[in-house]
């Protein structure tokens, strides 16, 4: 449940998913442990955060910050993933102006 939220809430393409899955030999993400779980929702992010940022790194920085250090701190993972797009997308718009 945790991957189709995000997913949809990133609006990553499913094929992706299942590509990725299937690198890991498992047809669906509760047949993984919880490290790669967390890691296909770093990827899916830092996709849909590709064409946000100027440099890779900042991206990733910015969600091990905005995300991961959030969640850490008993944030939902939806609620700090939601919050971290809003505040890169306004980012990215404060920057093109």
């Amino acid at each position: 449940m945790r991957i189709k939220q995000i997913r949809t809430l990133l609006d990553y393409p499913l094929d992706l998913v299942k590509e990725w899955l299937q690198f890991q030999d498992a047809r669906s993400p509760s047949q993984l442990p919880i490290s790669k779980i967390d890691t296909l929702v770093k990827n899916m992010c830092l996709a849909w955060a590709a064409d946000k940022f100027d440099h890779f790194p900042d991206a990733e920085n910015s969600y091990q910050q905005q995300v991961v250090d959030a969640v850490a701190n008993g944030i939902d993972e939806l609620t700090a993933i939601k919050t971290w797009m809003q505040q890169v997308q306004k980012a990215k718009v404060e920057a093109s102006l």
